[in-house]
């Protein structure tokens, strides 16, 4: 049987879970510009949101959770999707005659009203394209235009992938920005003076490489701080090292925990609404030789309880249920697979008719 035959049948045989006041929806991106709704107490479409711009690349909570923001693929186009009543509020695109952006990366101010990225523009002449310097950039939402741009520093533009990208976020008073990346760079929001930097390969653990940090869309993340993972190398004998990462945005302190033996990557982490048990997706090798498994943690005392491979695709995006039950893999096709979180056994798969683009809001009921 072909897989996606086997898909259609599993999912077909499967039965709803019971109702229940702590399961919510999901928002997906998808082709033909549009929004995919899924209801999580029934696992079917529910609806879906028409786009004026383009295909959307990535979804965006406001602070609130009343407002989706999407980015589109083409262009620097945003539009605002109103969560309550899911309907397109408005688009714009800053983009200005011959001159594009290319963002990447985005953090949100808590008021809502700004976001902050990283843009390189590209500018068309008579005989050439010229590709400008990275830089910071805050976006003024209501105004729907460029509020500020700031250079990088030139080490951050010397960096893998030219200083653009890397997870970011604001902390809850809205003062500072902080760059997951080499190393974790910690800006004024109101000039991008440095006011901070967390240099990872220094003691207190030594070695740590980089960061990795999920897209900030996770609904049970304590406000204010960050988790995430790090892989480190020990600089005499070389020996690999996976573990924790917790930040606290506003005390701008941080701790790592070691756990094991590296790995070769991880989808981030997302939290169950007790914040007491973490999932993640981890891989192994690469290309065709790659293996993907399931980790799920204890997180009060950092440590891997389960570990399970299953059948990843060459490329798929992972989230989890609102009440933390199902495990979502989904992306680059048609299908969302769902899993139950305890027994890590695939239950469902949903075909949503259509090929899916970006990441997935998860909105508690």
């Amino acid at each position: 049987m072909q897989r996606r035959e086997f898909l259609t049948a599993l999912g077909a045989a499967s039965v709803a879970p019971a109702q229940s006041a702590r399961l919510g929806t999901l928002f997906v991106g998808a082709w033909q510009k549009k929004i995919v709704v899924i209801d999580e107490a029934t696992r079917k479409v529910s609806g879906e949101i028409e786009l004026k711009l383009d295909v959307p690349r990535s979804l965006m909570f406001t602070e609130d959770r009343k407002k989706i923001i999407v980015h589109s693929m083409k262009d620097c186009g945003f539009e605002i999707v109103d969560v309550a009543t899911r309907k397109l509020e408005r688009s714009f695109s800053l983009d200005s005659g011959g001159k594009k952006y290319r963002a990447g990366g985005f953090a949100i101010s808590p008021d809502d009203k700004k976001l902050y990225t990283n843009v390189y523009a590209v500018e068309r002449k008579i005989d050439r394209f010229e590709v400008g310097k990275p830089q910071w950039a805050v976006i003024d939402l209501a105004g729907e235009k460029f509020e500020k741009f700031v250079d990088l520093p030139k080490e951050l533009q010397q960096m893998r992938g030219g200083g653009r990208g890397g997870g970011m976020r604001v902390s809850p008073d809205g003062k500072y920005l902080y760059q997951f990346r080499e190393n974790v760079n910690i800006y004024s929001t109101e000039d991008f003076k440095e006011i901070d930097k967390i240099e990872l390969s220094k003691p207190l653990f030594p070695g740590v490489e980089r960061v990795m940090i999920g897209p900030g869309d996770d609904p049970h993340e304590p406000r204010g701080k960050v988790l995430g993972f790090f892989n480190s190398t020990d600089p005499v004998v070389h020996k690999t090292t996976f573990g924790f990462a917790e930040f606290d945005l506003v005390k701008r302190t941080f701790d790592f925990t070691p756990v094991g033996p590296s790995t070769t990557g991880t989808m981030g982490l997302r939290l169950t609404p007790d914040r007491k048990t973490g999932h993640t997706v981890a891989f192994n090798g690469m290309g065709a030789n790659r293996r993907c498994e399931f980790w799920t943690f204890d997180i009060p005392s950092r440590k891997i309880t389960r570990m399970q491979e299953f059948d990843g695709r060459s490329r798929f995006e992972f989230n989890l249920s609102s009440d933390g039950k199902t495990i979502y893999i989904y992306g680059a096709g048609n299908t969302v697979e769902m899993y139950d979180s305890a027994t890590l056994k695939i239950v469902r798969a949903l075909d949503v008719n259509t090929d899916m683009t970006s990441n997935m809001l998860v909105l508690p009921g």
